[in-house]
């Protein structure tokens, strides 16, 4: 994705109940940006959505 498309940076939304993905996104070394409050409804209650990101330089930094 970064080295062949040249893209600057990946990003990914998350269900915040979906605590599996979030410790995945993590290890893989994406940050945390930001959450979209309330945005997903499932199992009878509204959840947040937790946005993450990782640029090119700091996946490069992580996979040598």
């Amino acid at each position: 994705m970064f080295d062949e498309r040249r893209y600057q940076k990946c990003g990914v939304s998350v269900h915040s109940f979906n605590d599996g993905s979030l410790a995945l996104h993590r290890k893989l070394g994406f940050t945390e940006e930001g959450r979209m409050r309330r945005q997903v409804f499932a199992g009878g209650t509204h959840h947040d959505a937790a946005l993450f990101g990782i640029t090119a330089e700091e996946f490069r930094a992580r996979k040598p």
